[in-house]
């Protein structure tokens, strides 16, 4: 019997986290306007995991099957990559970068660019990696709106 209610009292979801989640989705879906709102790819990750840790939490106290079929949406993203994602965002060109172009010429200095952005990125583009921010931001919106509105799941299911 005690057993039995330690668990359920370690599943249940406070109205504080609840909160935070609903700032921190609000904050991660205005990333894709404006970078500054998050400082880096690390940053992100760290919302984005504590999100996805809250999201299973609701979904397990509800037992949502929608919750649970969209955490599956979410694609995987890295810390290099978010990074990179506010690099091309701010139009941020490196001092190491500019002087590798002025002085061994563009196709090398282009050529150190890329190489550098593939080795970071895990040979992923920043057009696959916009994708990606998209997708957490759609997947975001719906799983928002379904932690607002419950009776929304029902509507969602169909």
């Amino acid at each position: 019997m005690m057993f039995t209610q330690m668990i359920l009292i370690k599943t249940m979801i406070t109205e504080r986290e609840i909160d935070i989640l609903k700032k921190s989705i609000l904050l991660i879906n205005s990333f894709e306007d404006n970078v500054n709102n998050i400082n880096s790819g690390k940053e992100f990750i760290f919302i984005h995991n504590r999100n996805l840790e809250t999201i299973e939490k609701i979904a397990t106290d509800r037992n949502s099957e929608y919750l649970t079929t969209r955490l599956d949406e979410y694609p995987n993203i890295t810390a290099a990559q978010i990074d990179e994602y506010i690099k091309i965002q701010k139009n941020e060109f490196s001092l190491l970068n500019f002087l590798l172009v002025f002085l061994f010429g563009i196709f090398i200095g282009l050529y150190y660019i890329l190489f550098e952005r593939f080795l970071k990125t895990g040979k992923i583009t920043g057009k696959q990696i916009k994708s990606k921010v998209s997708t957490i931001i759609e997947v975001n919106t719906y799983i928002l709106e379904v932690i607002e509105n419950p009776y929304m799941e029902k509507l969602r299911l169909k």
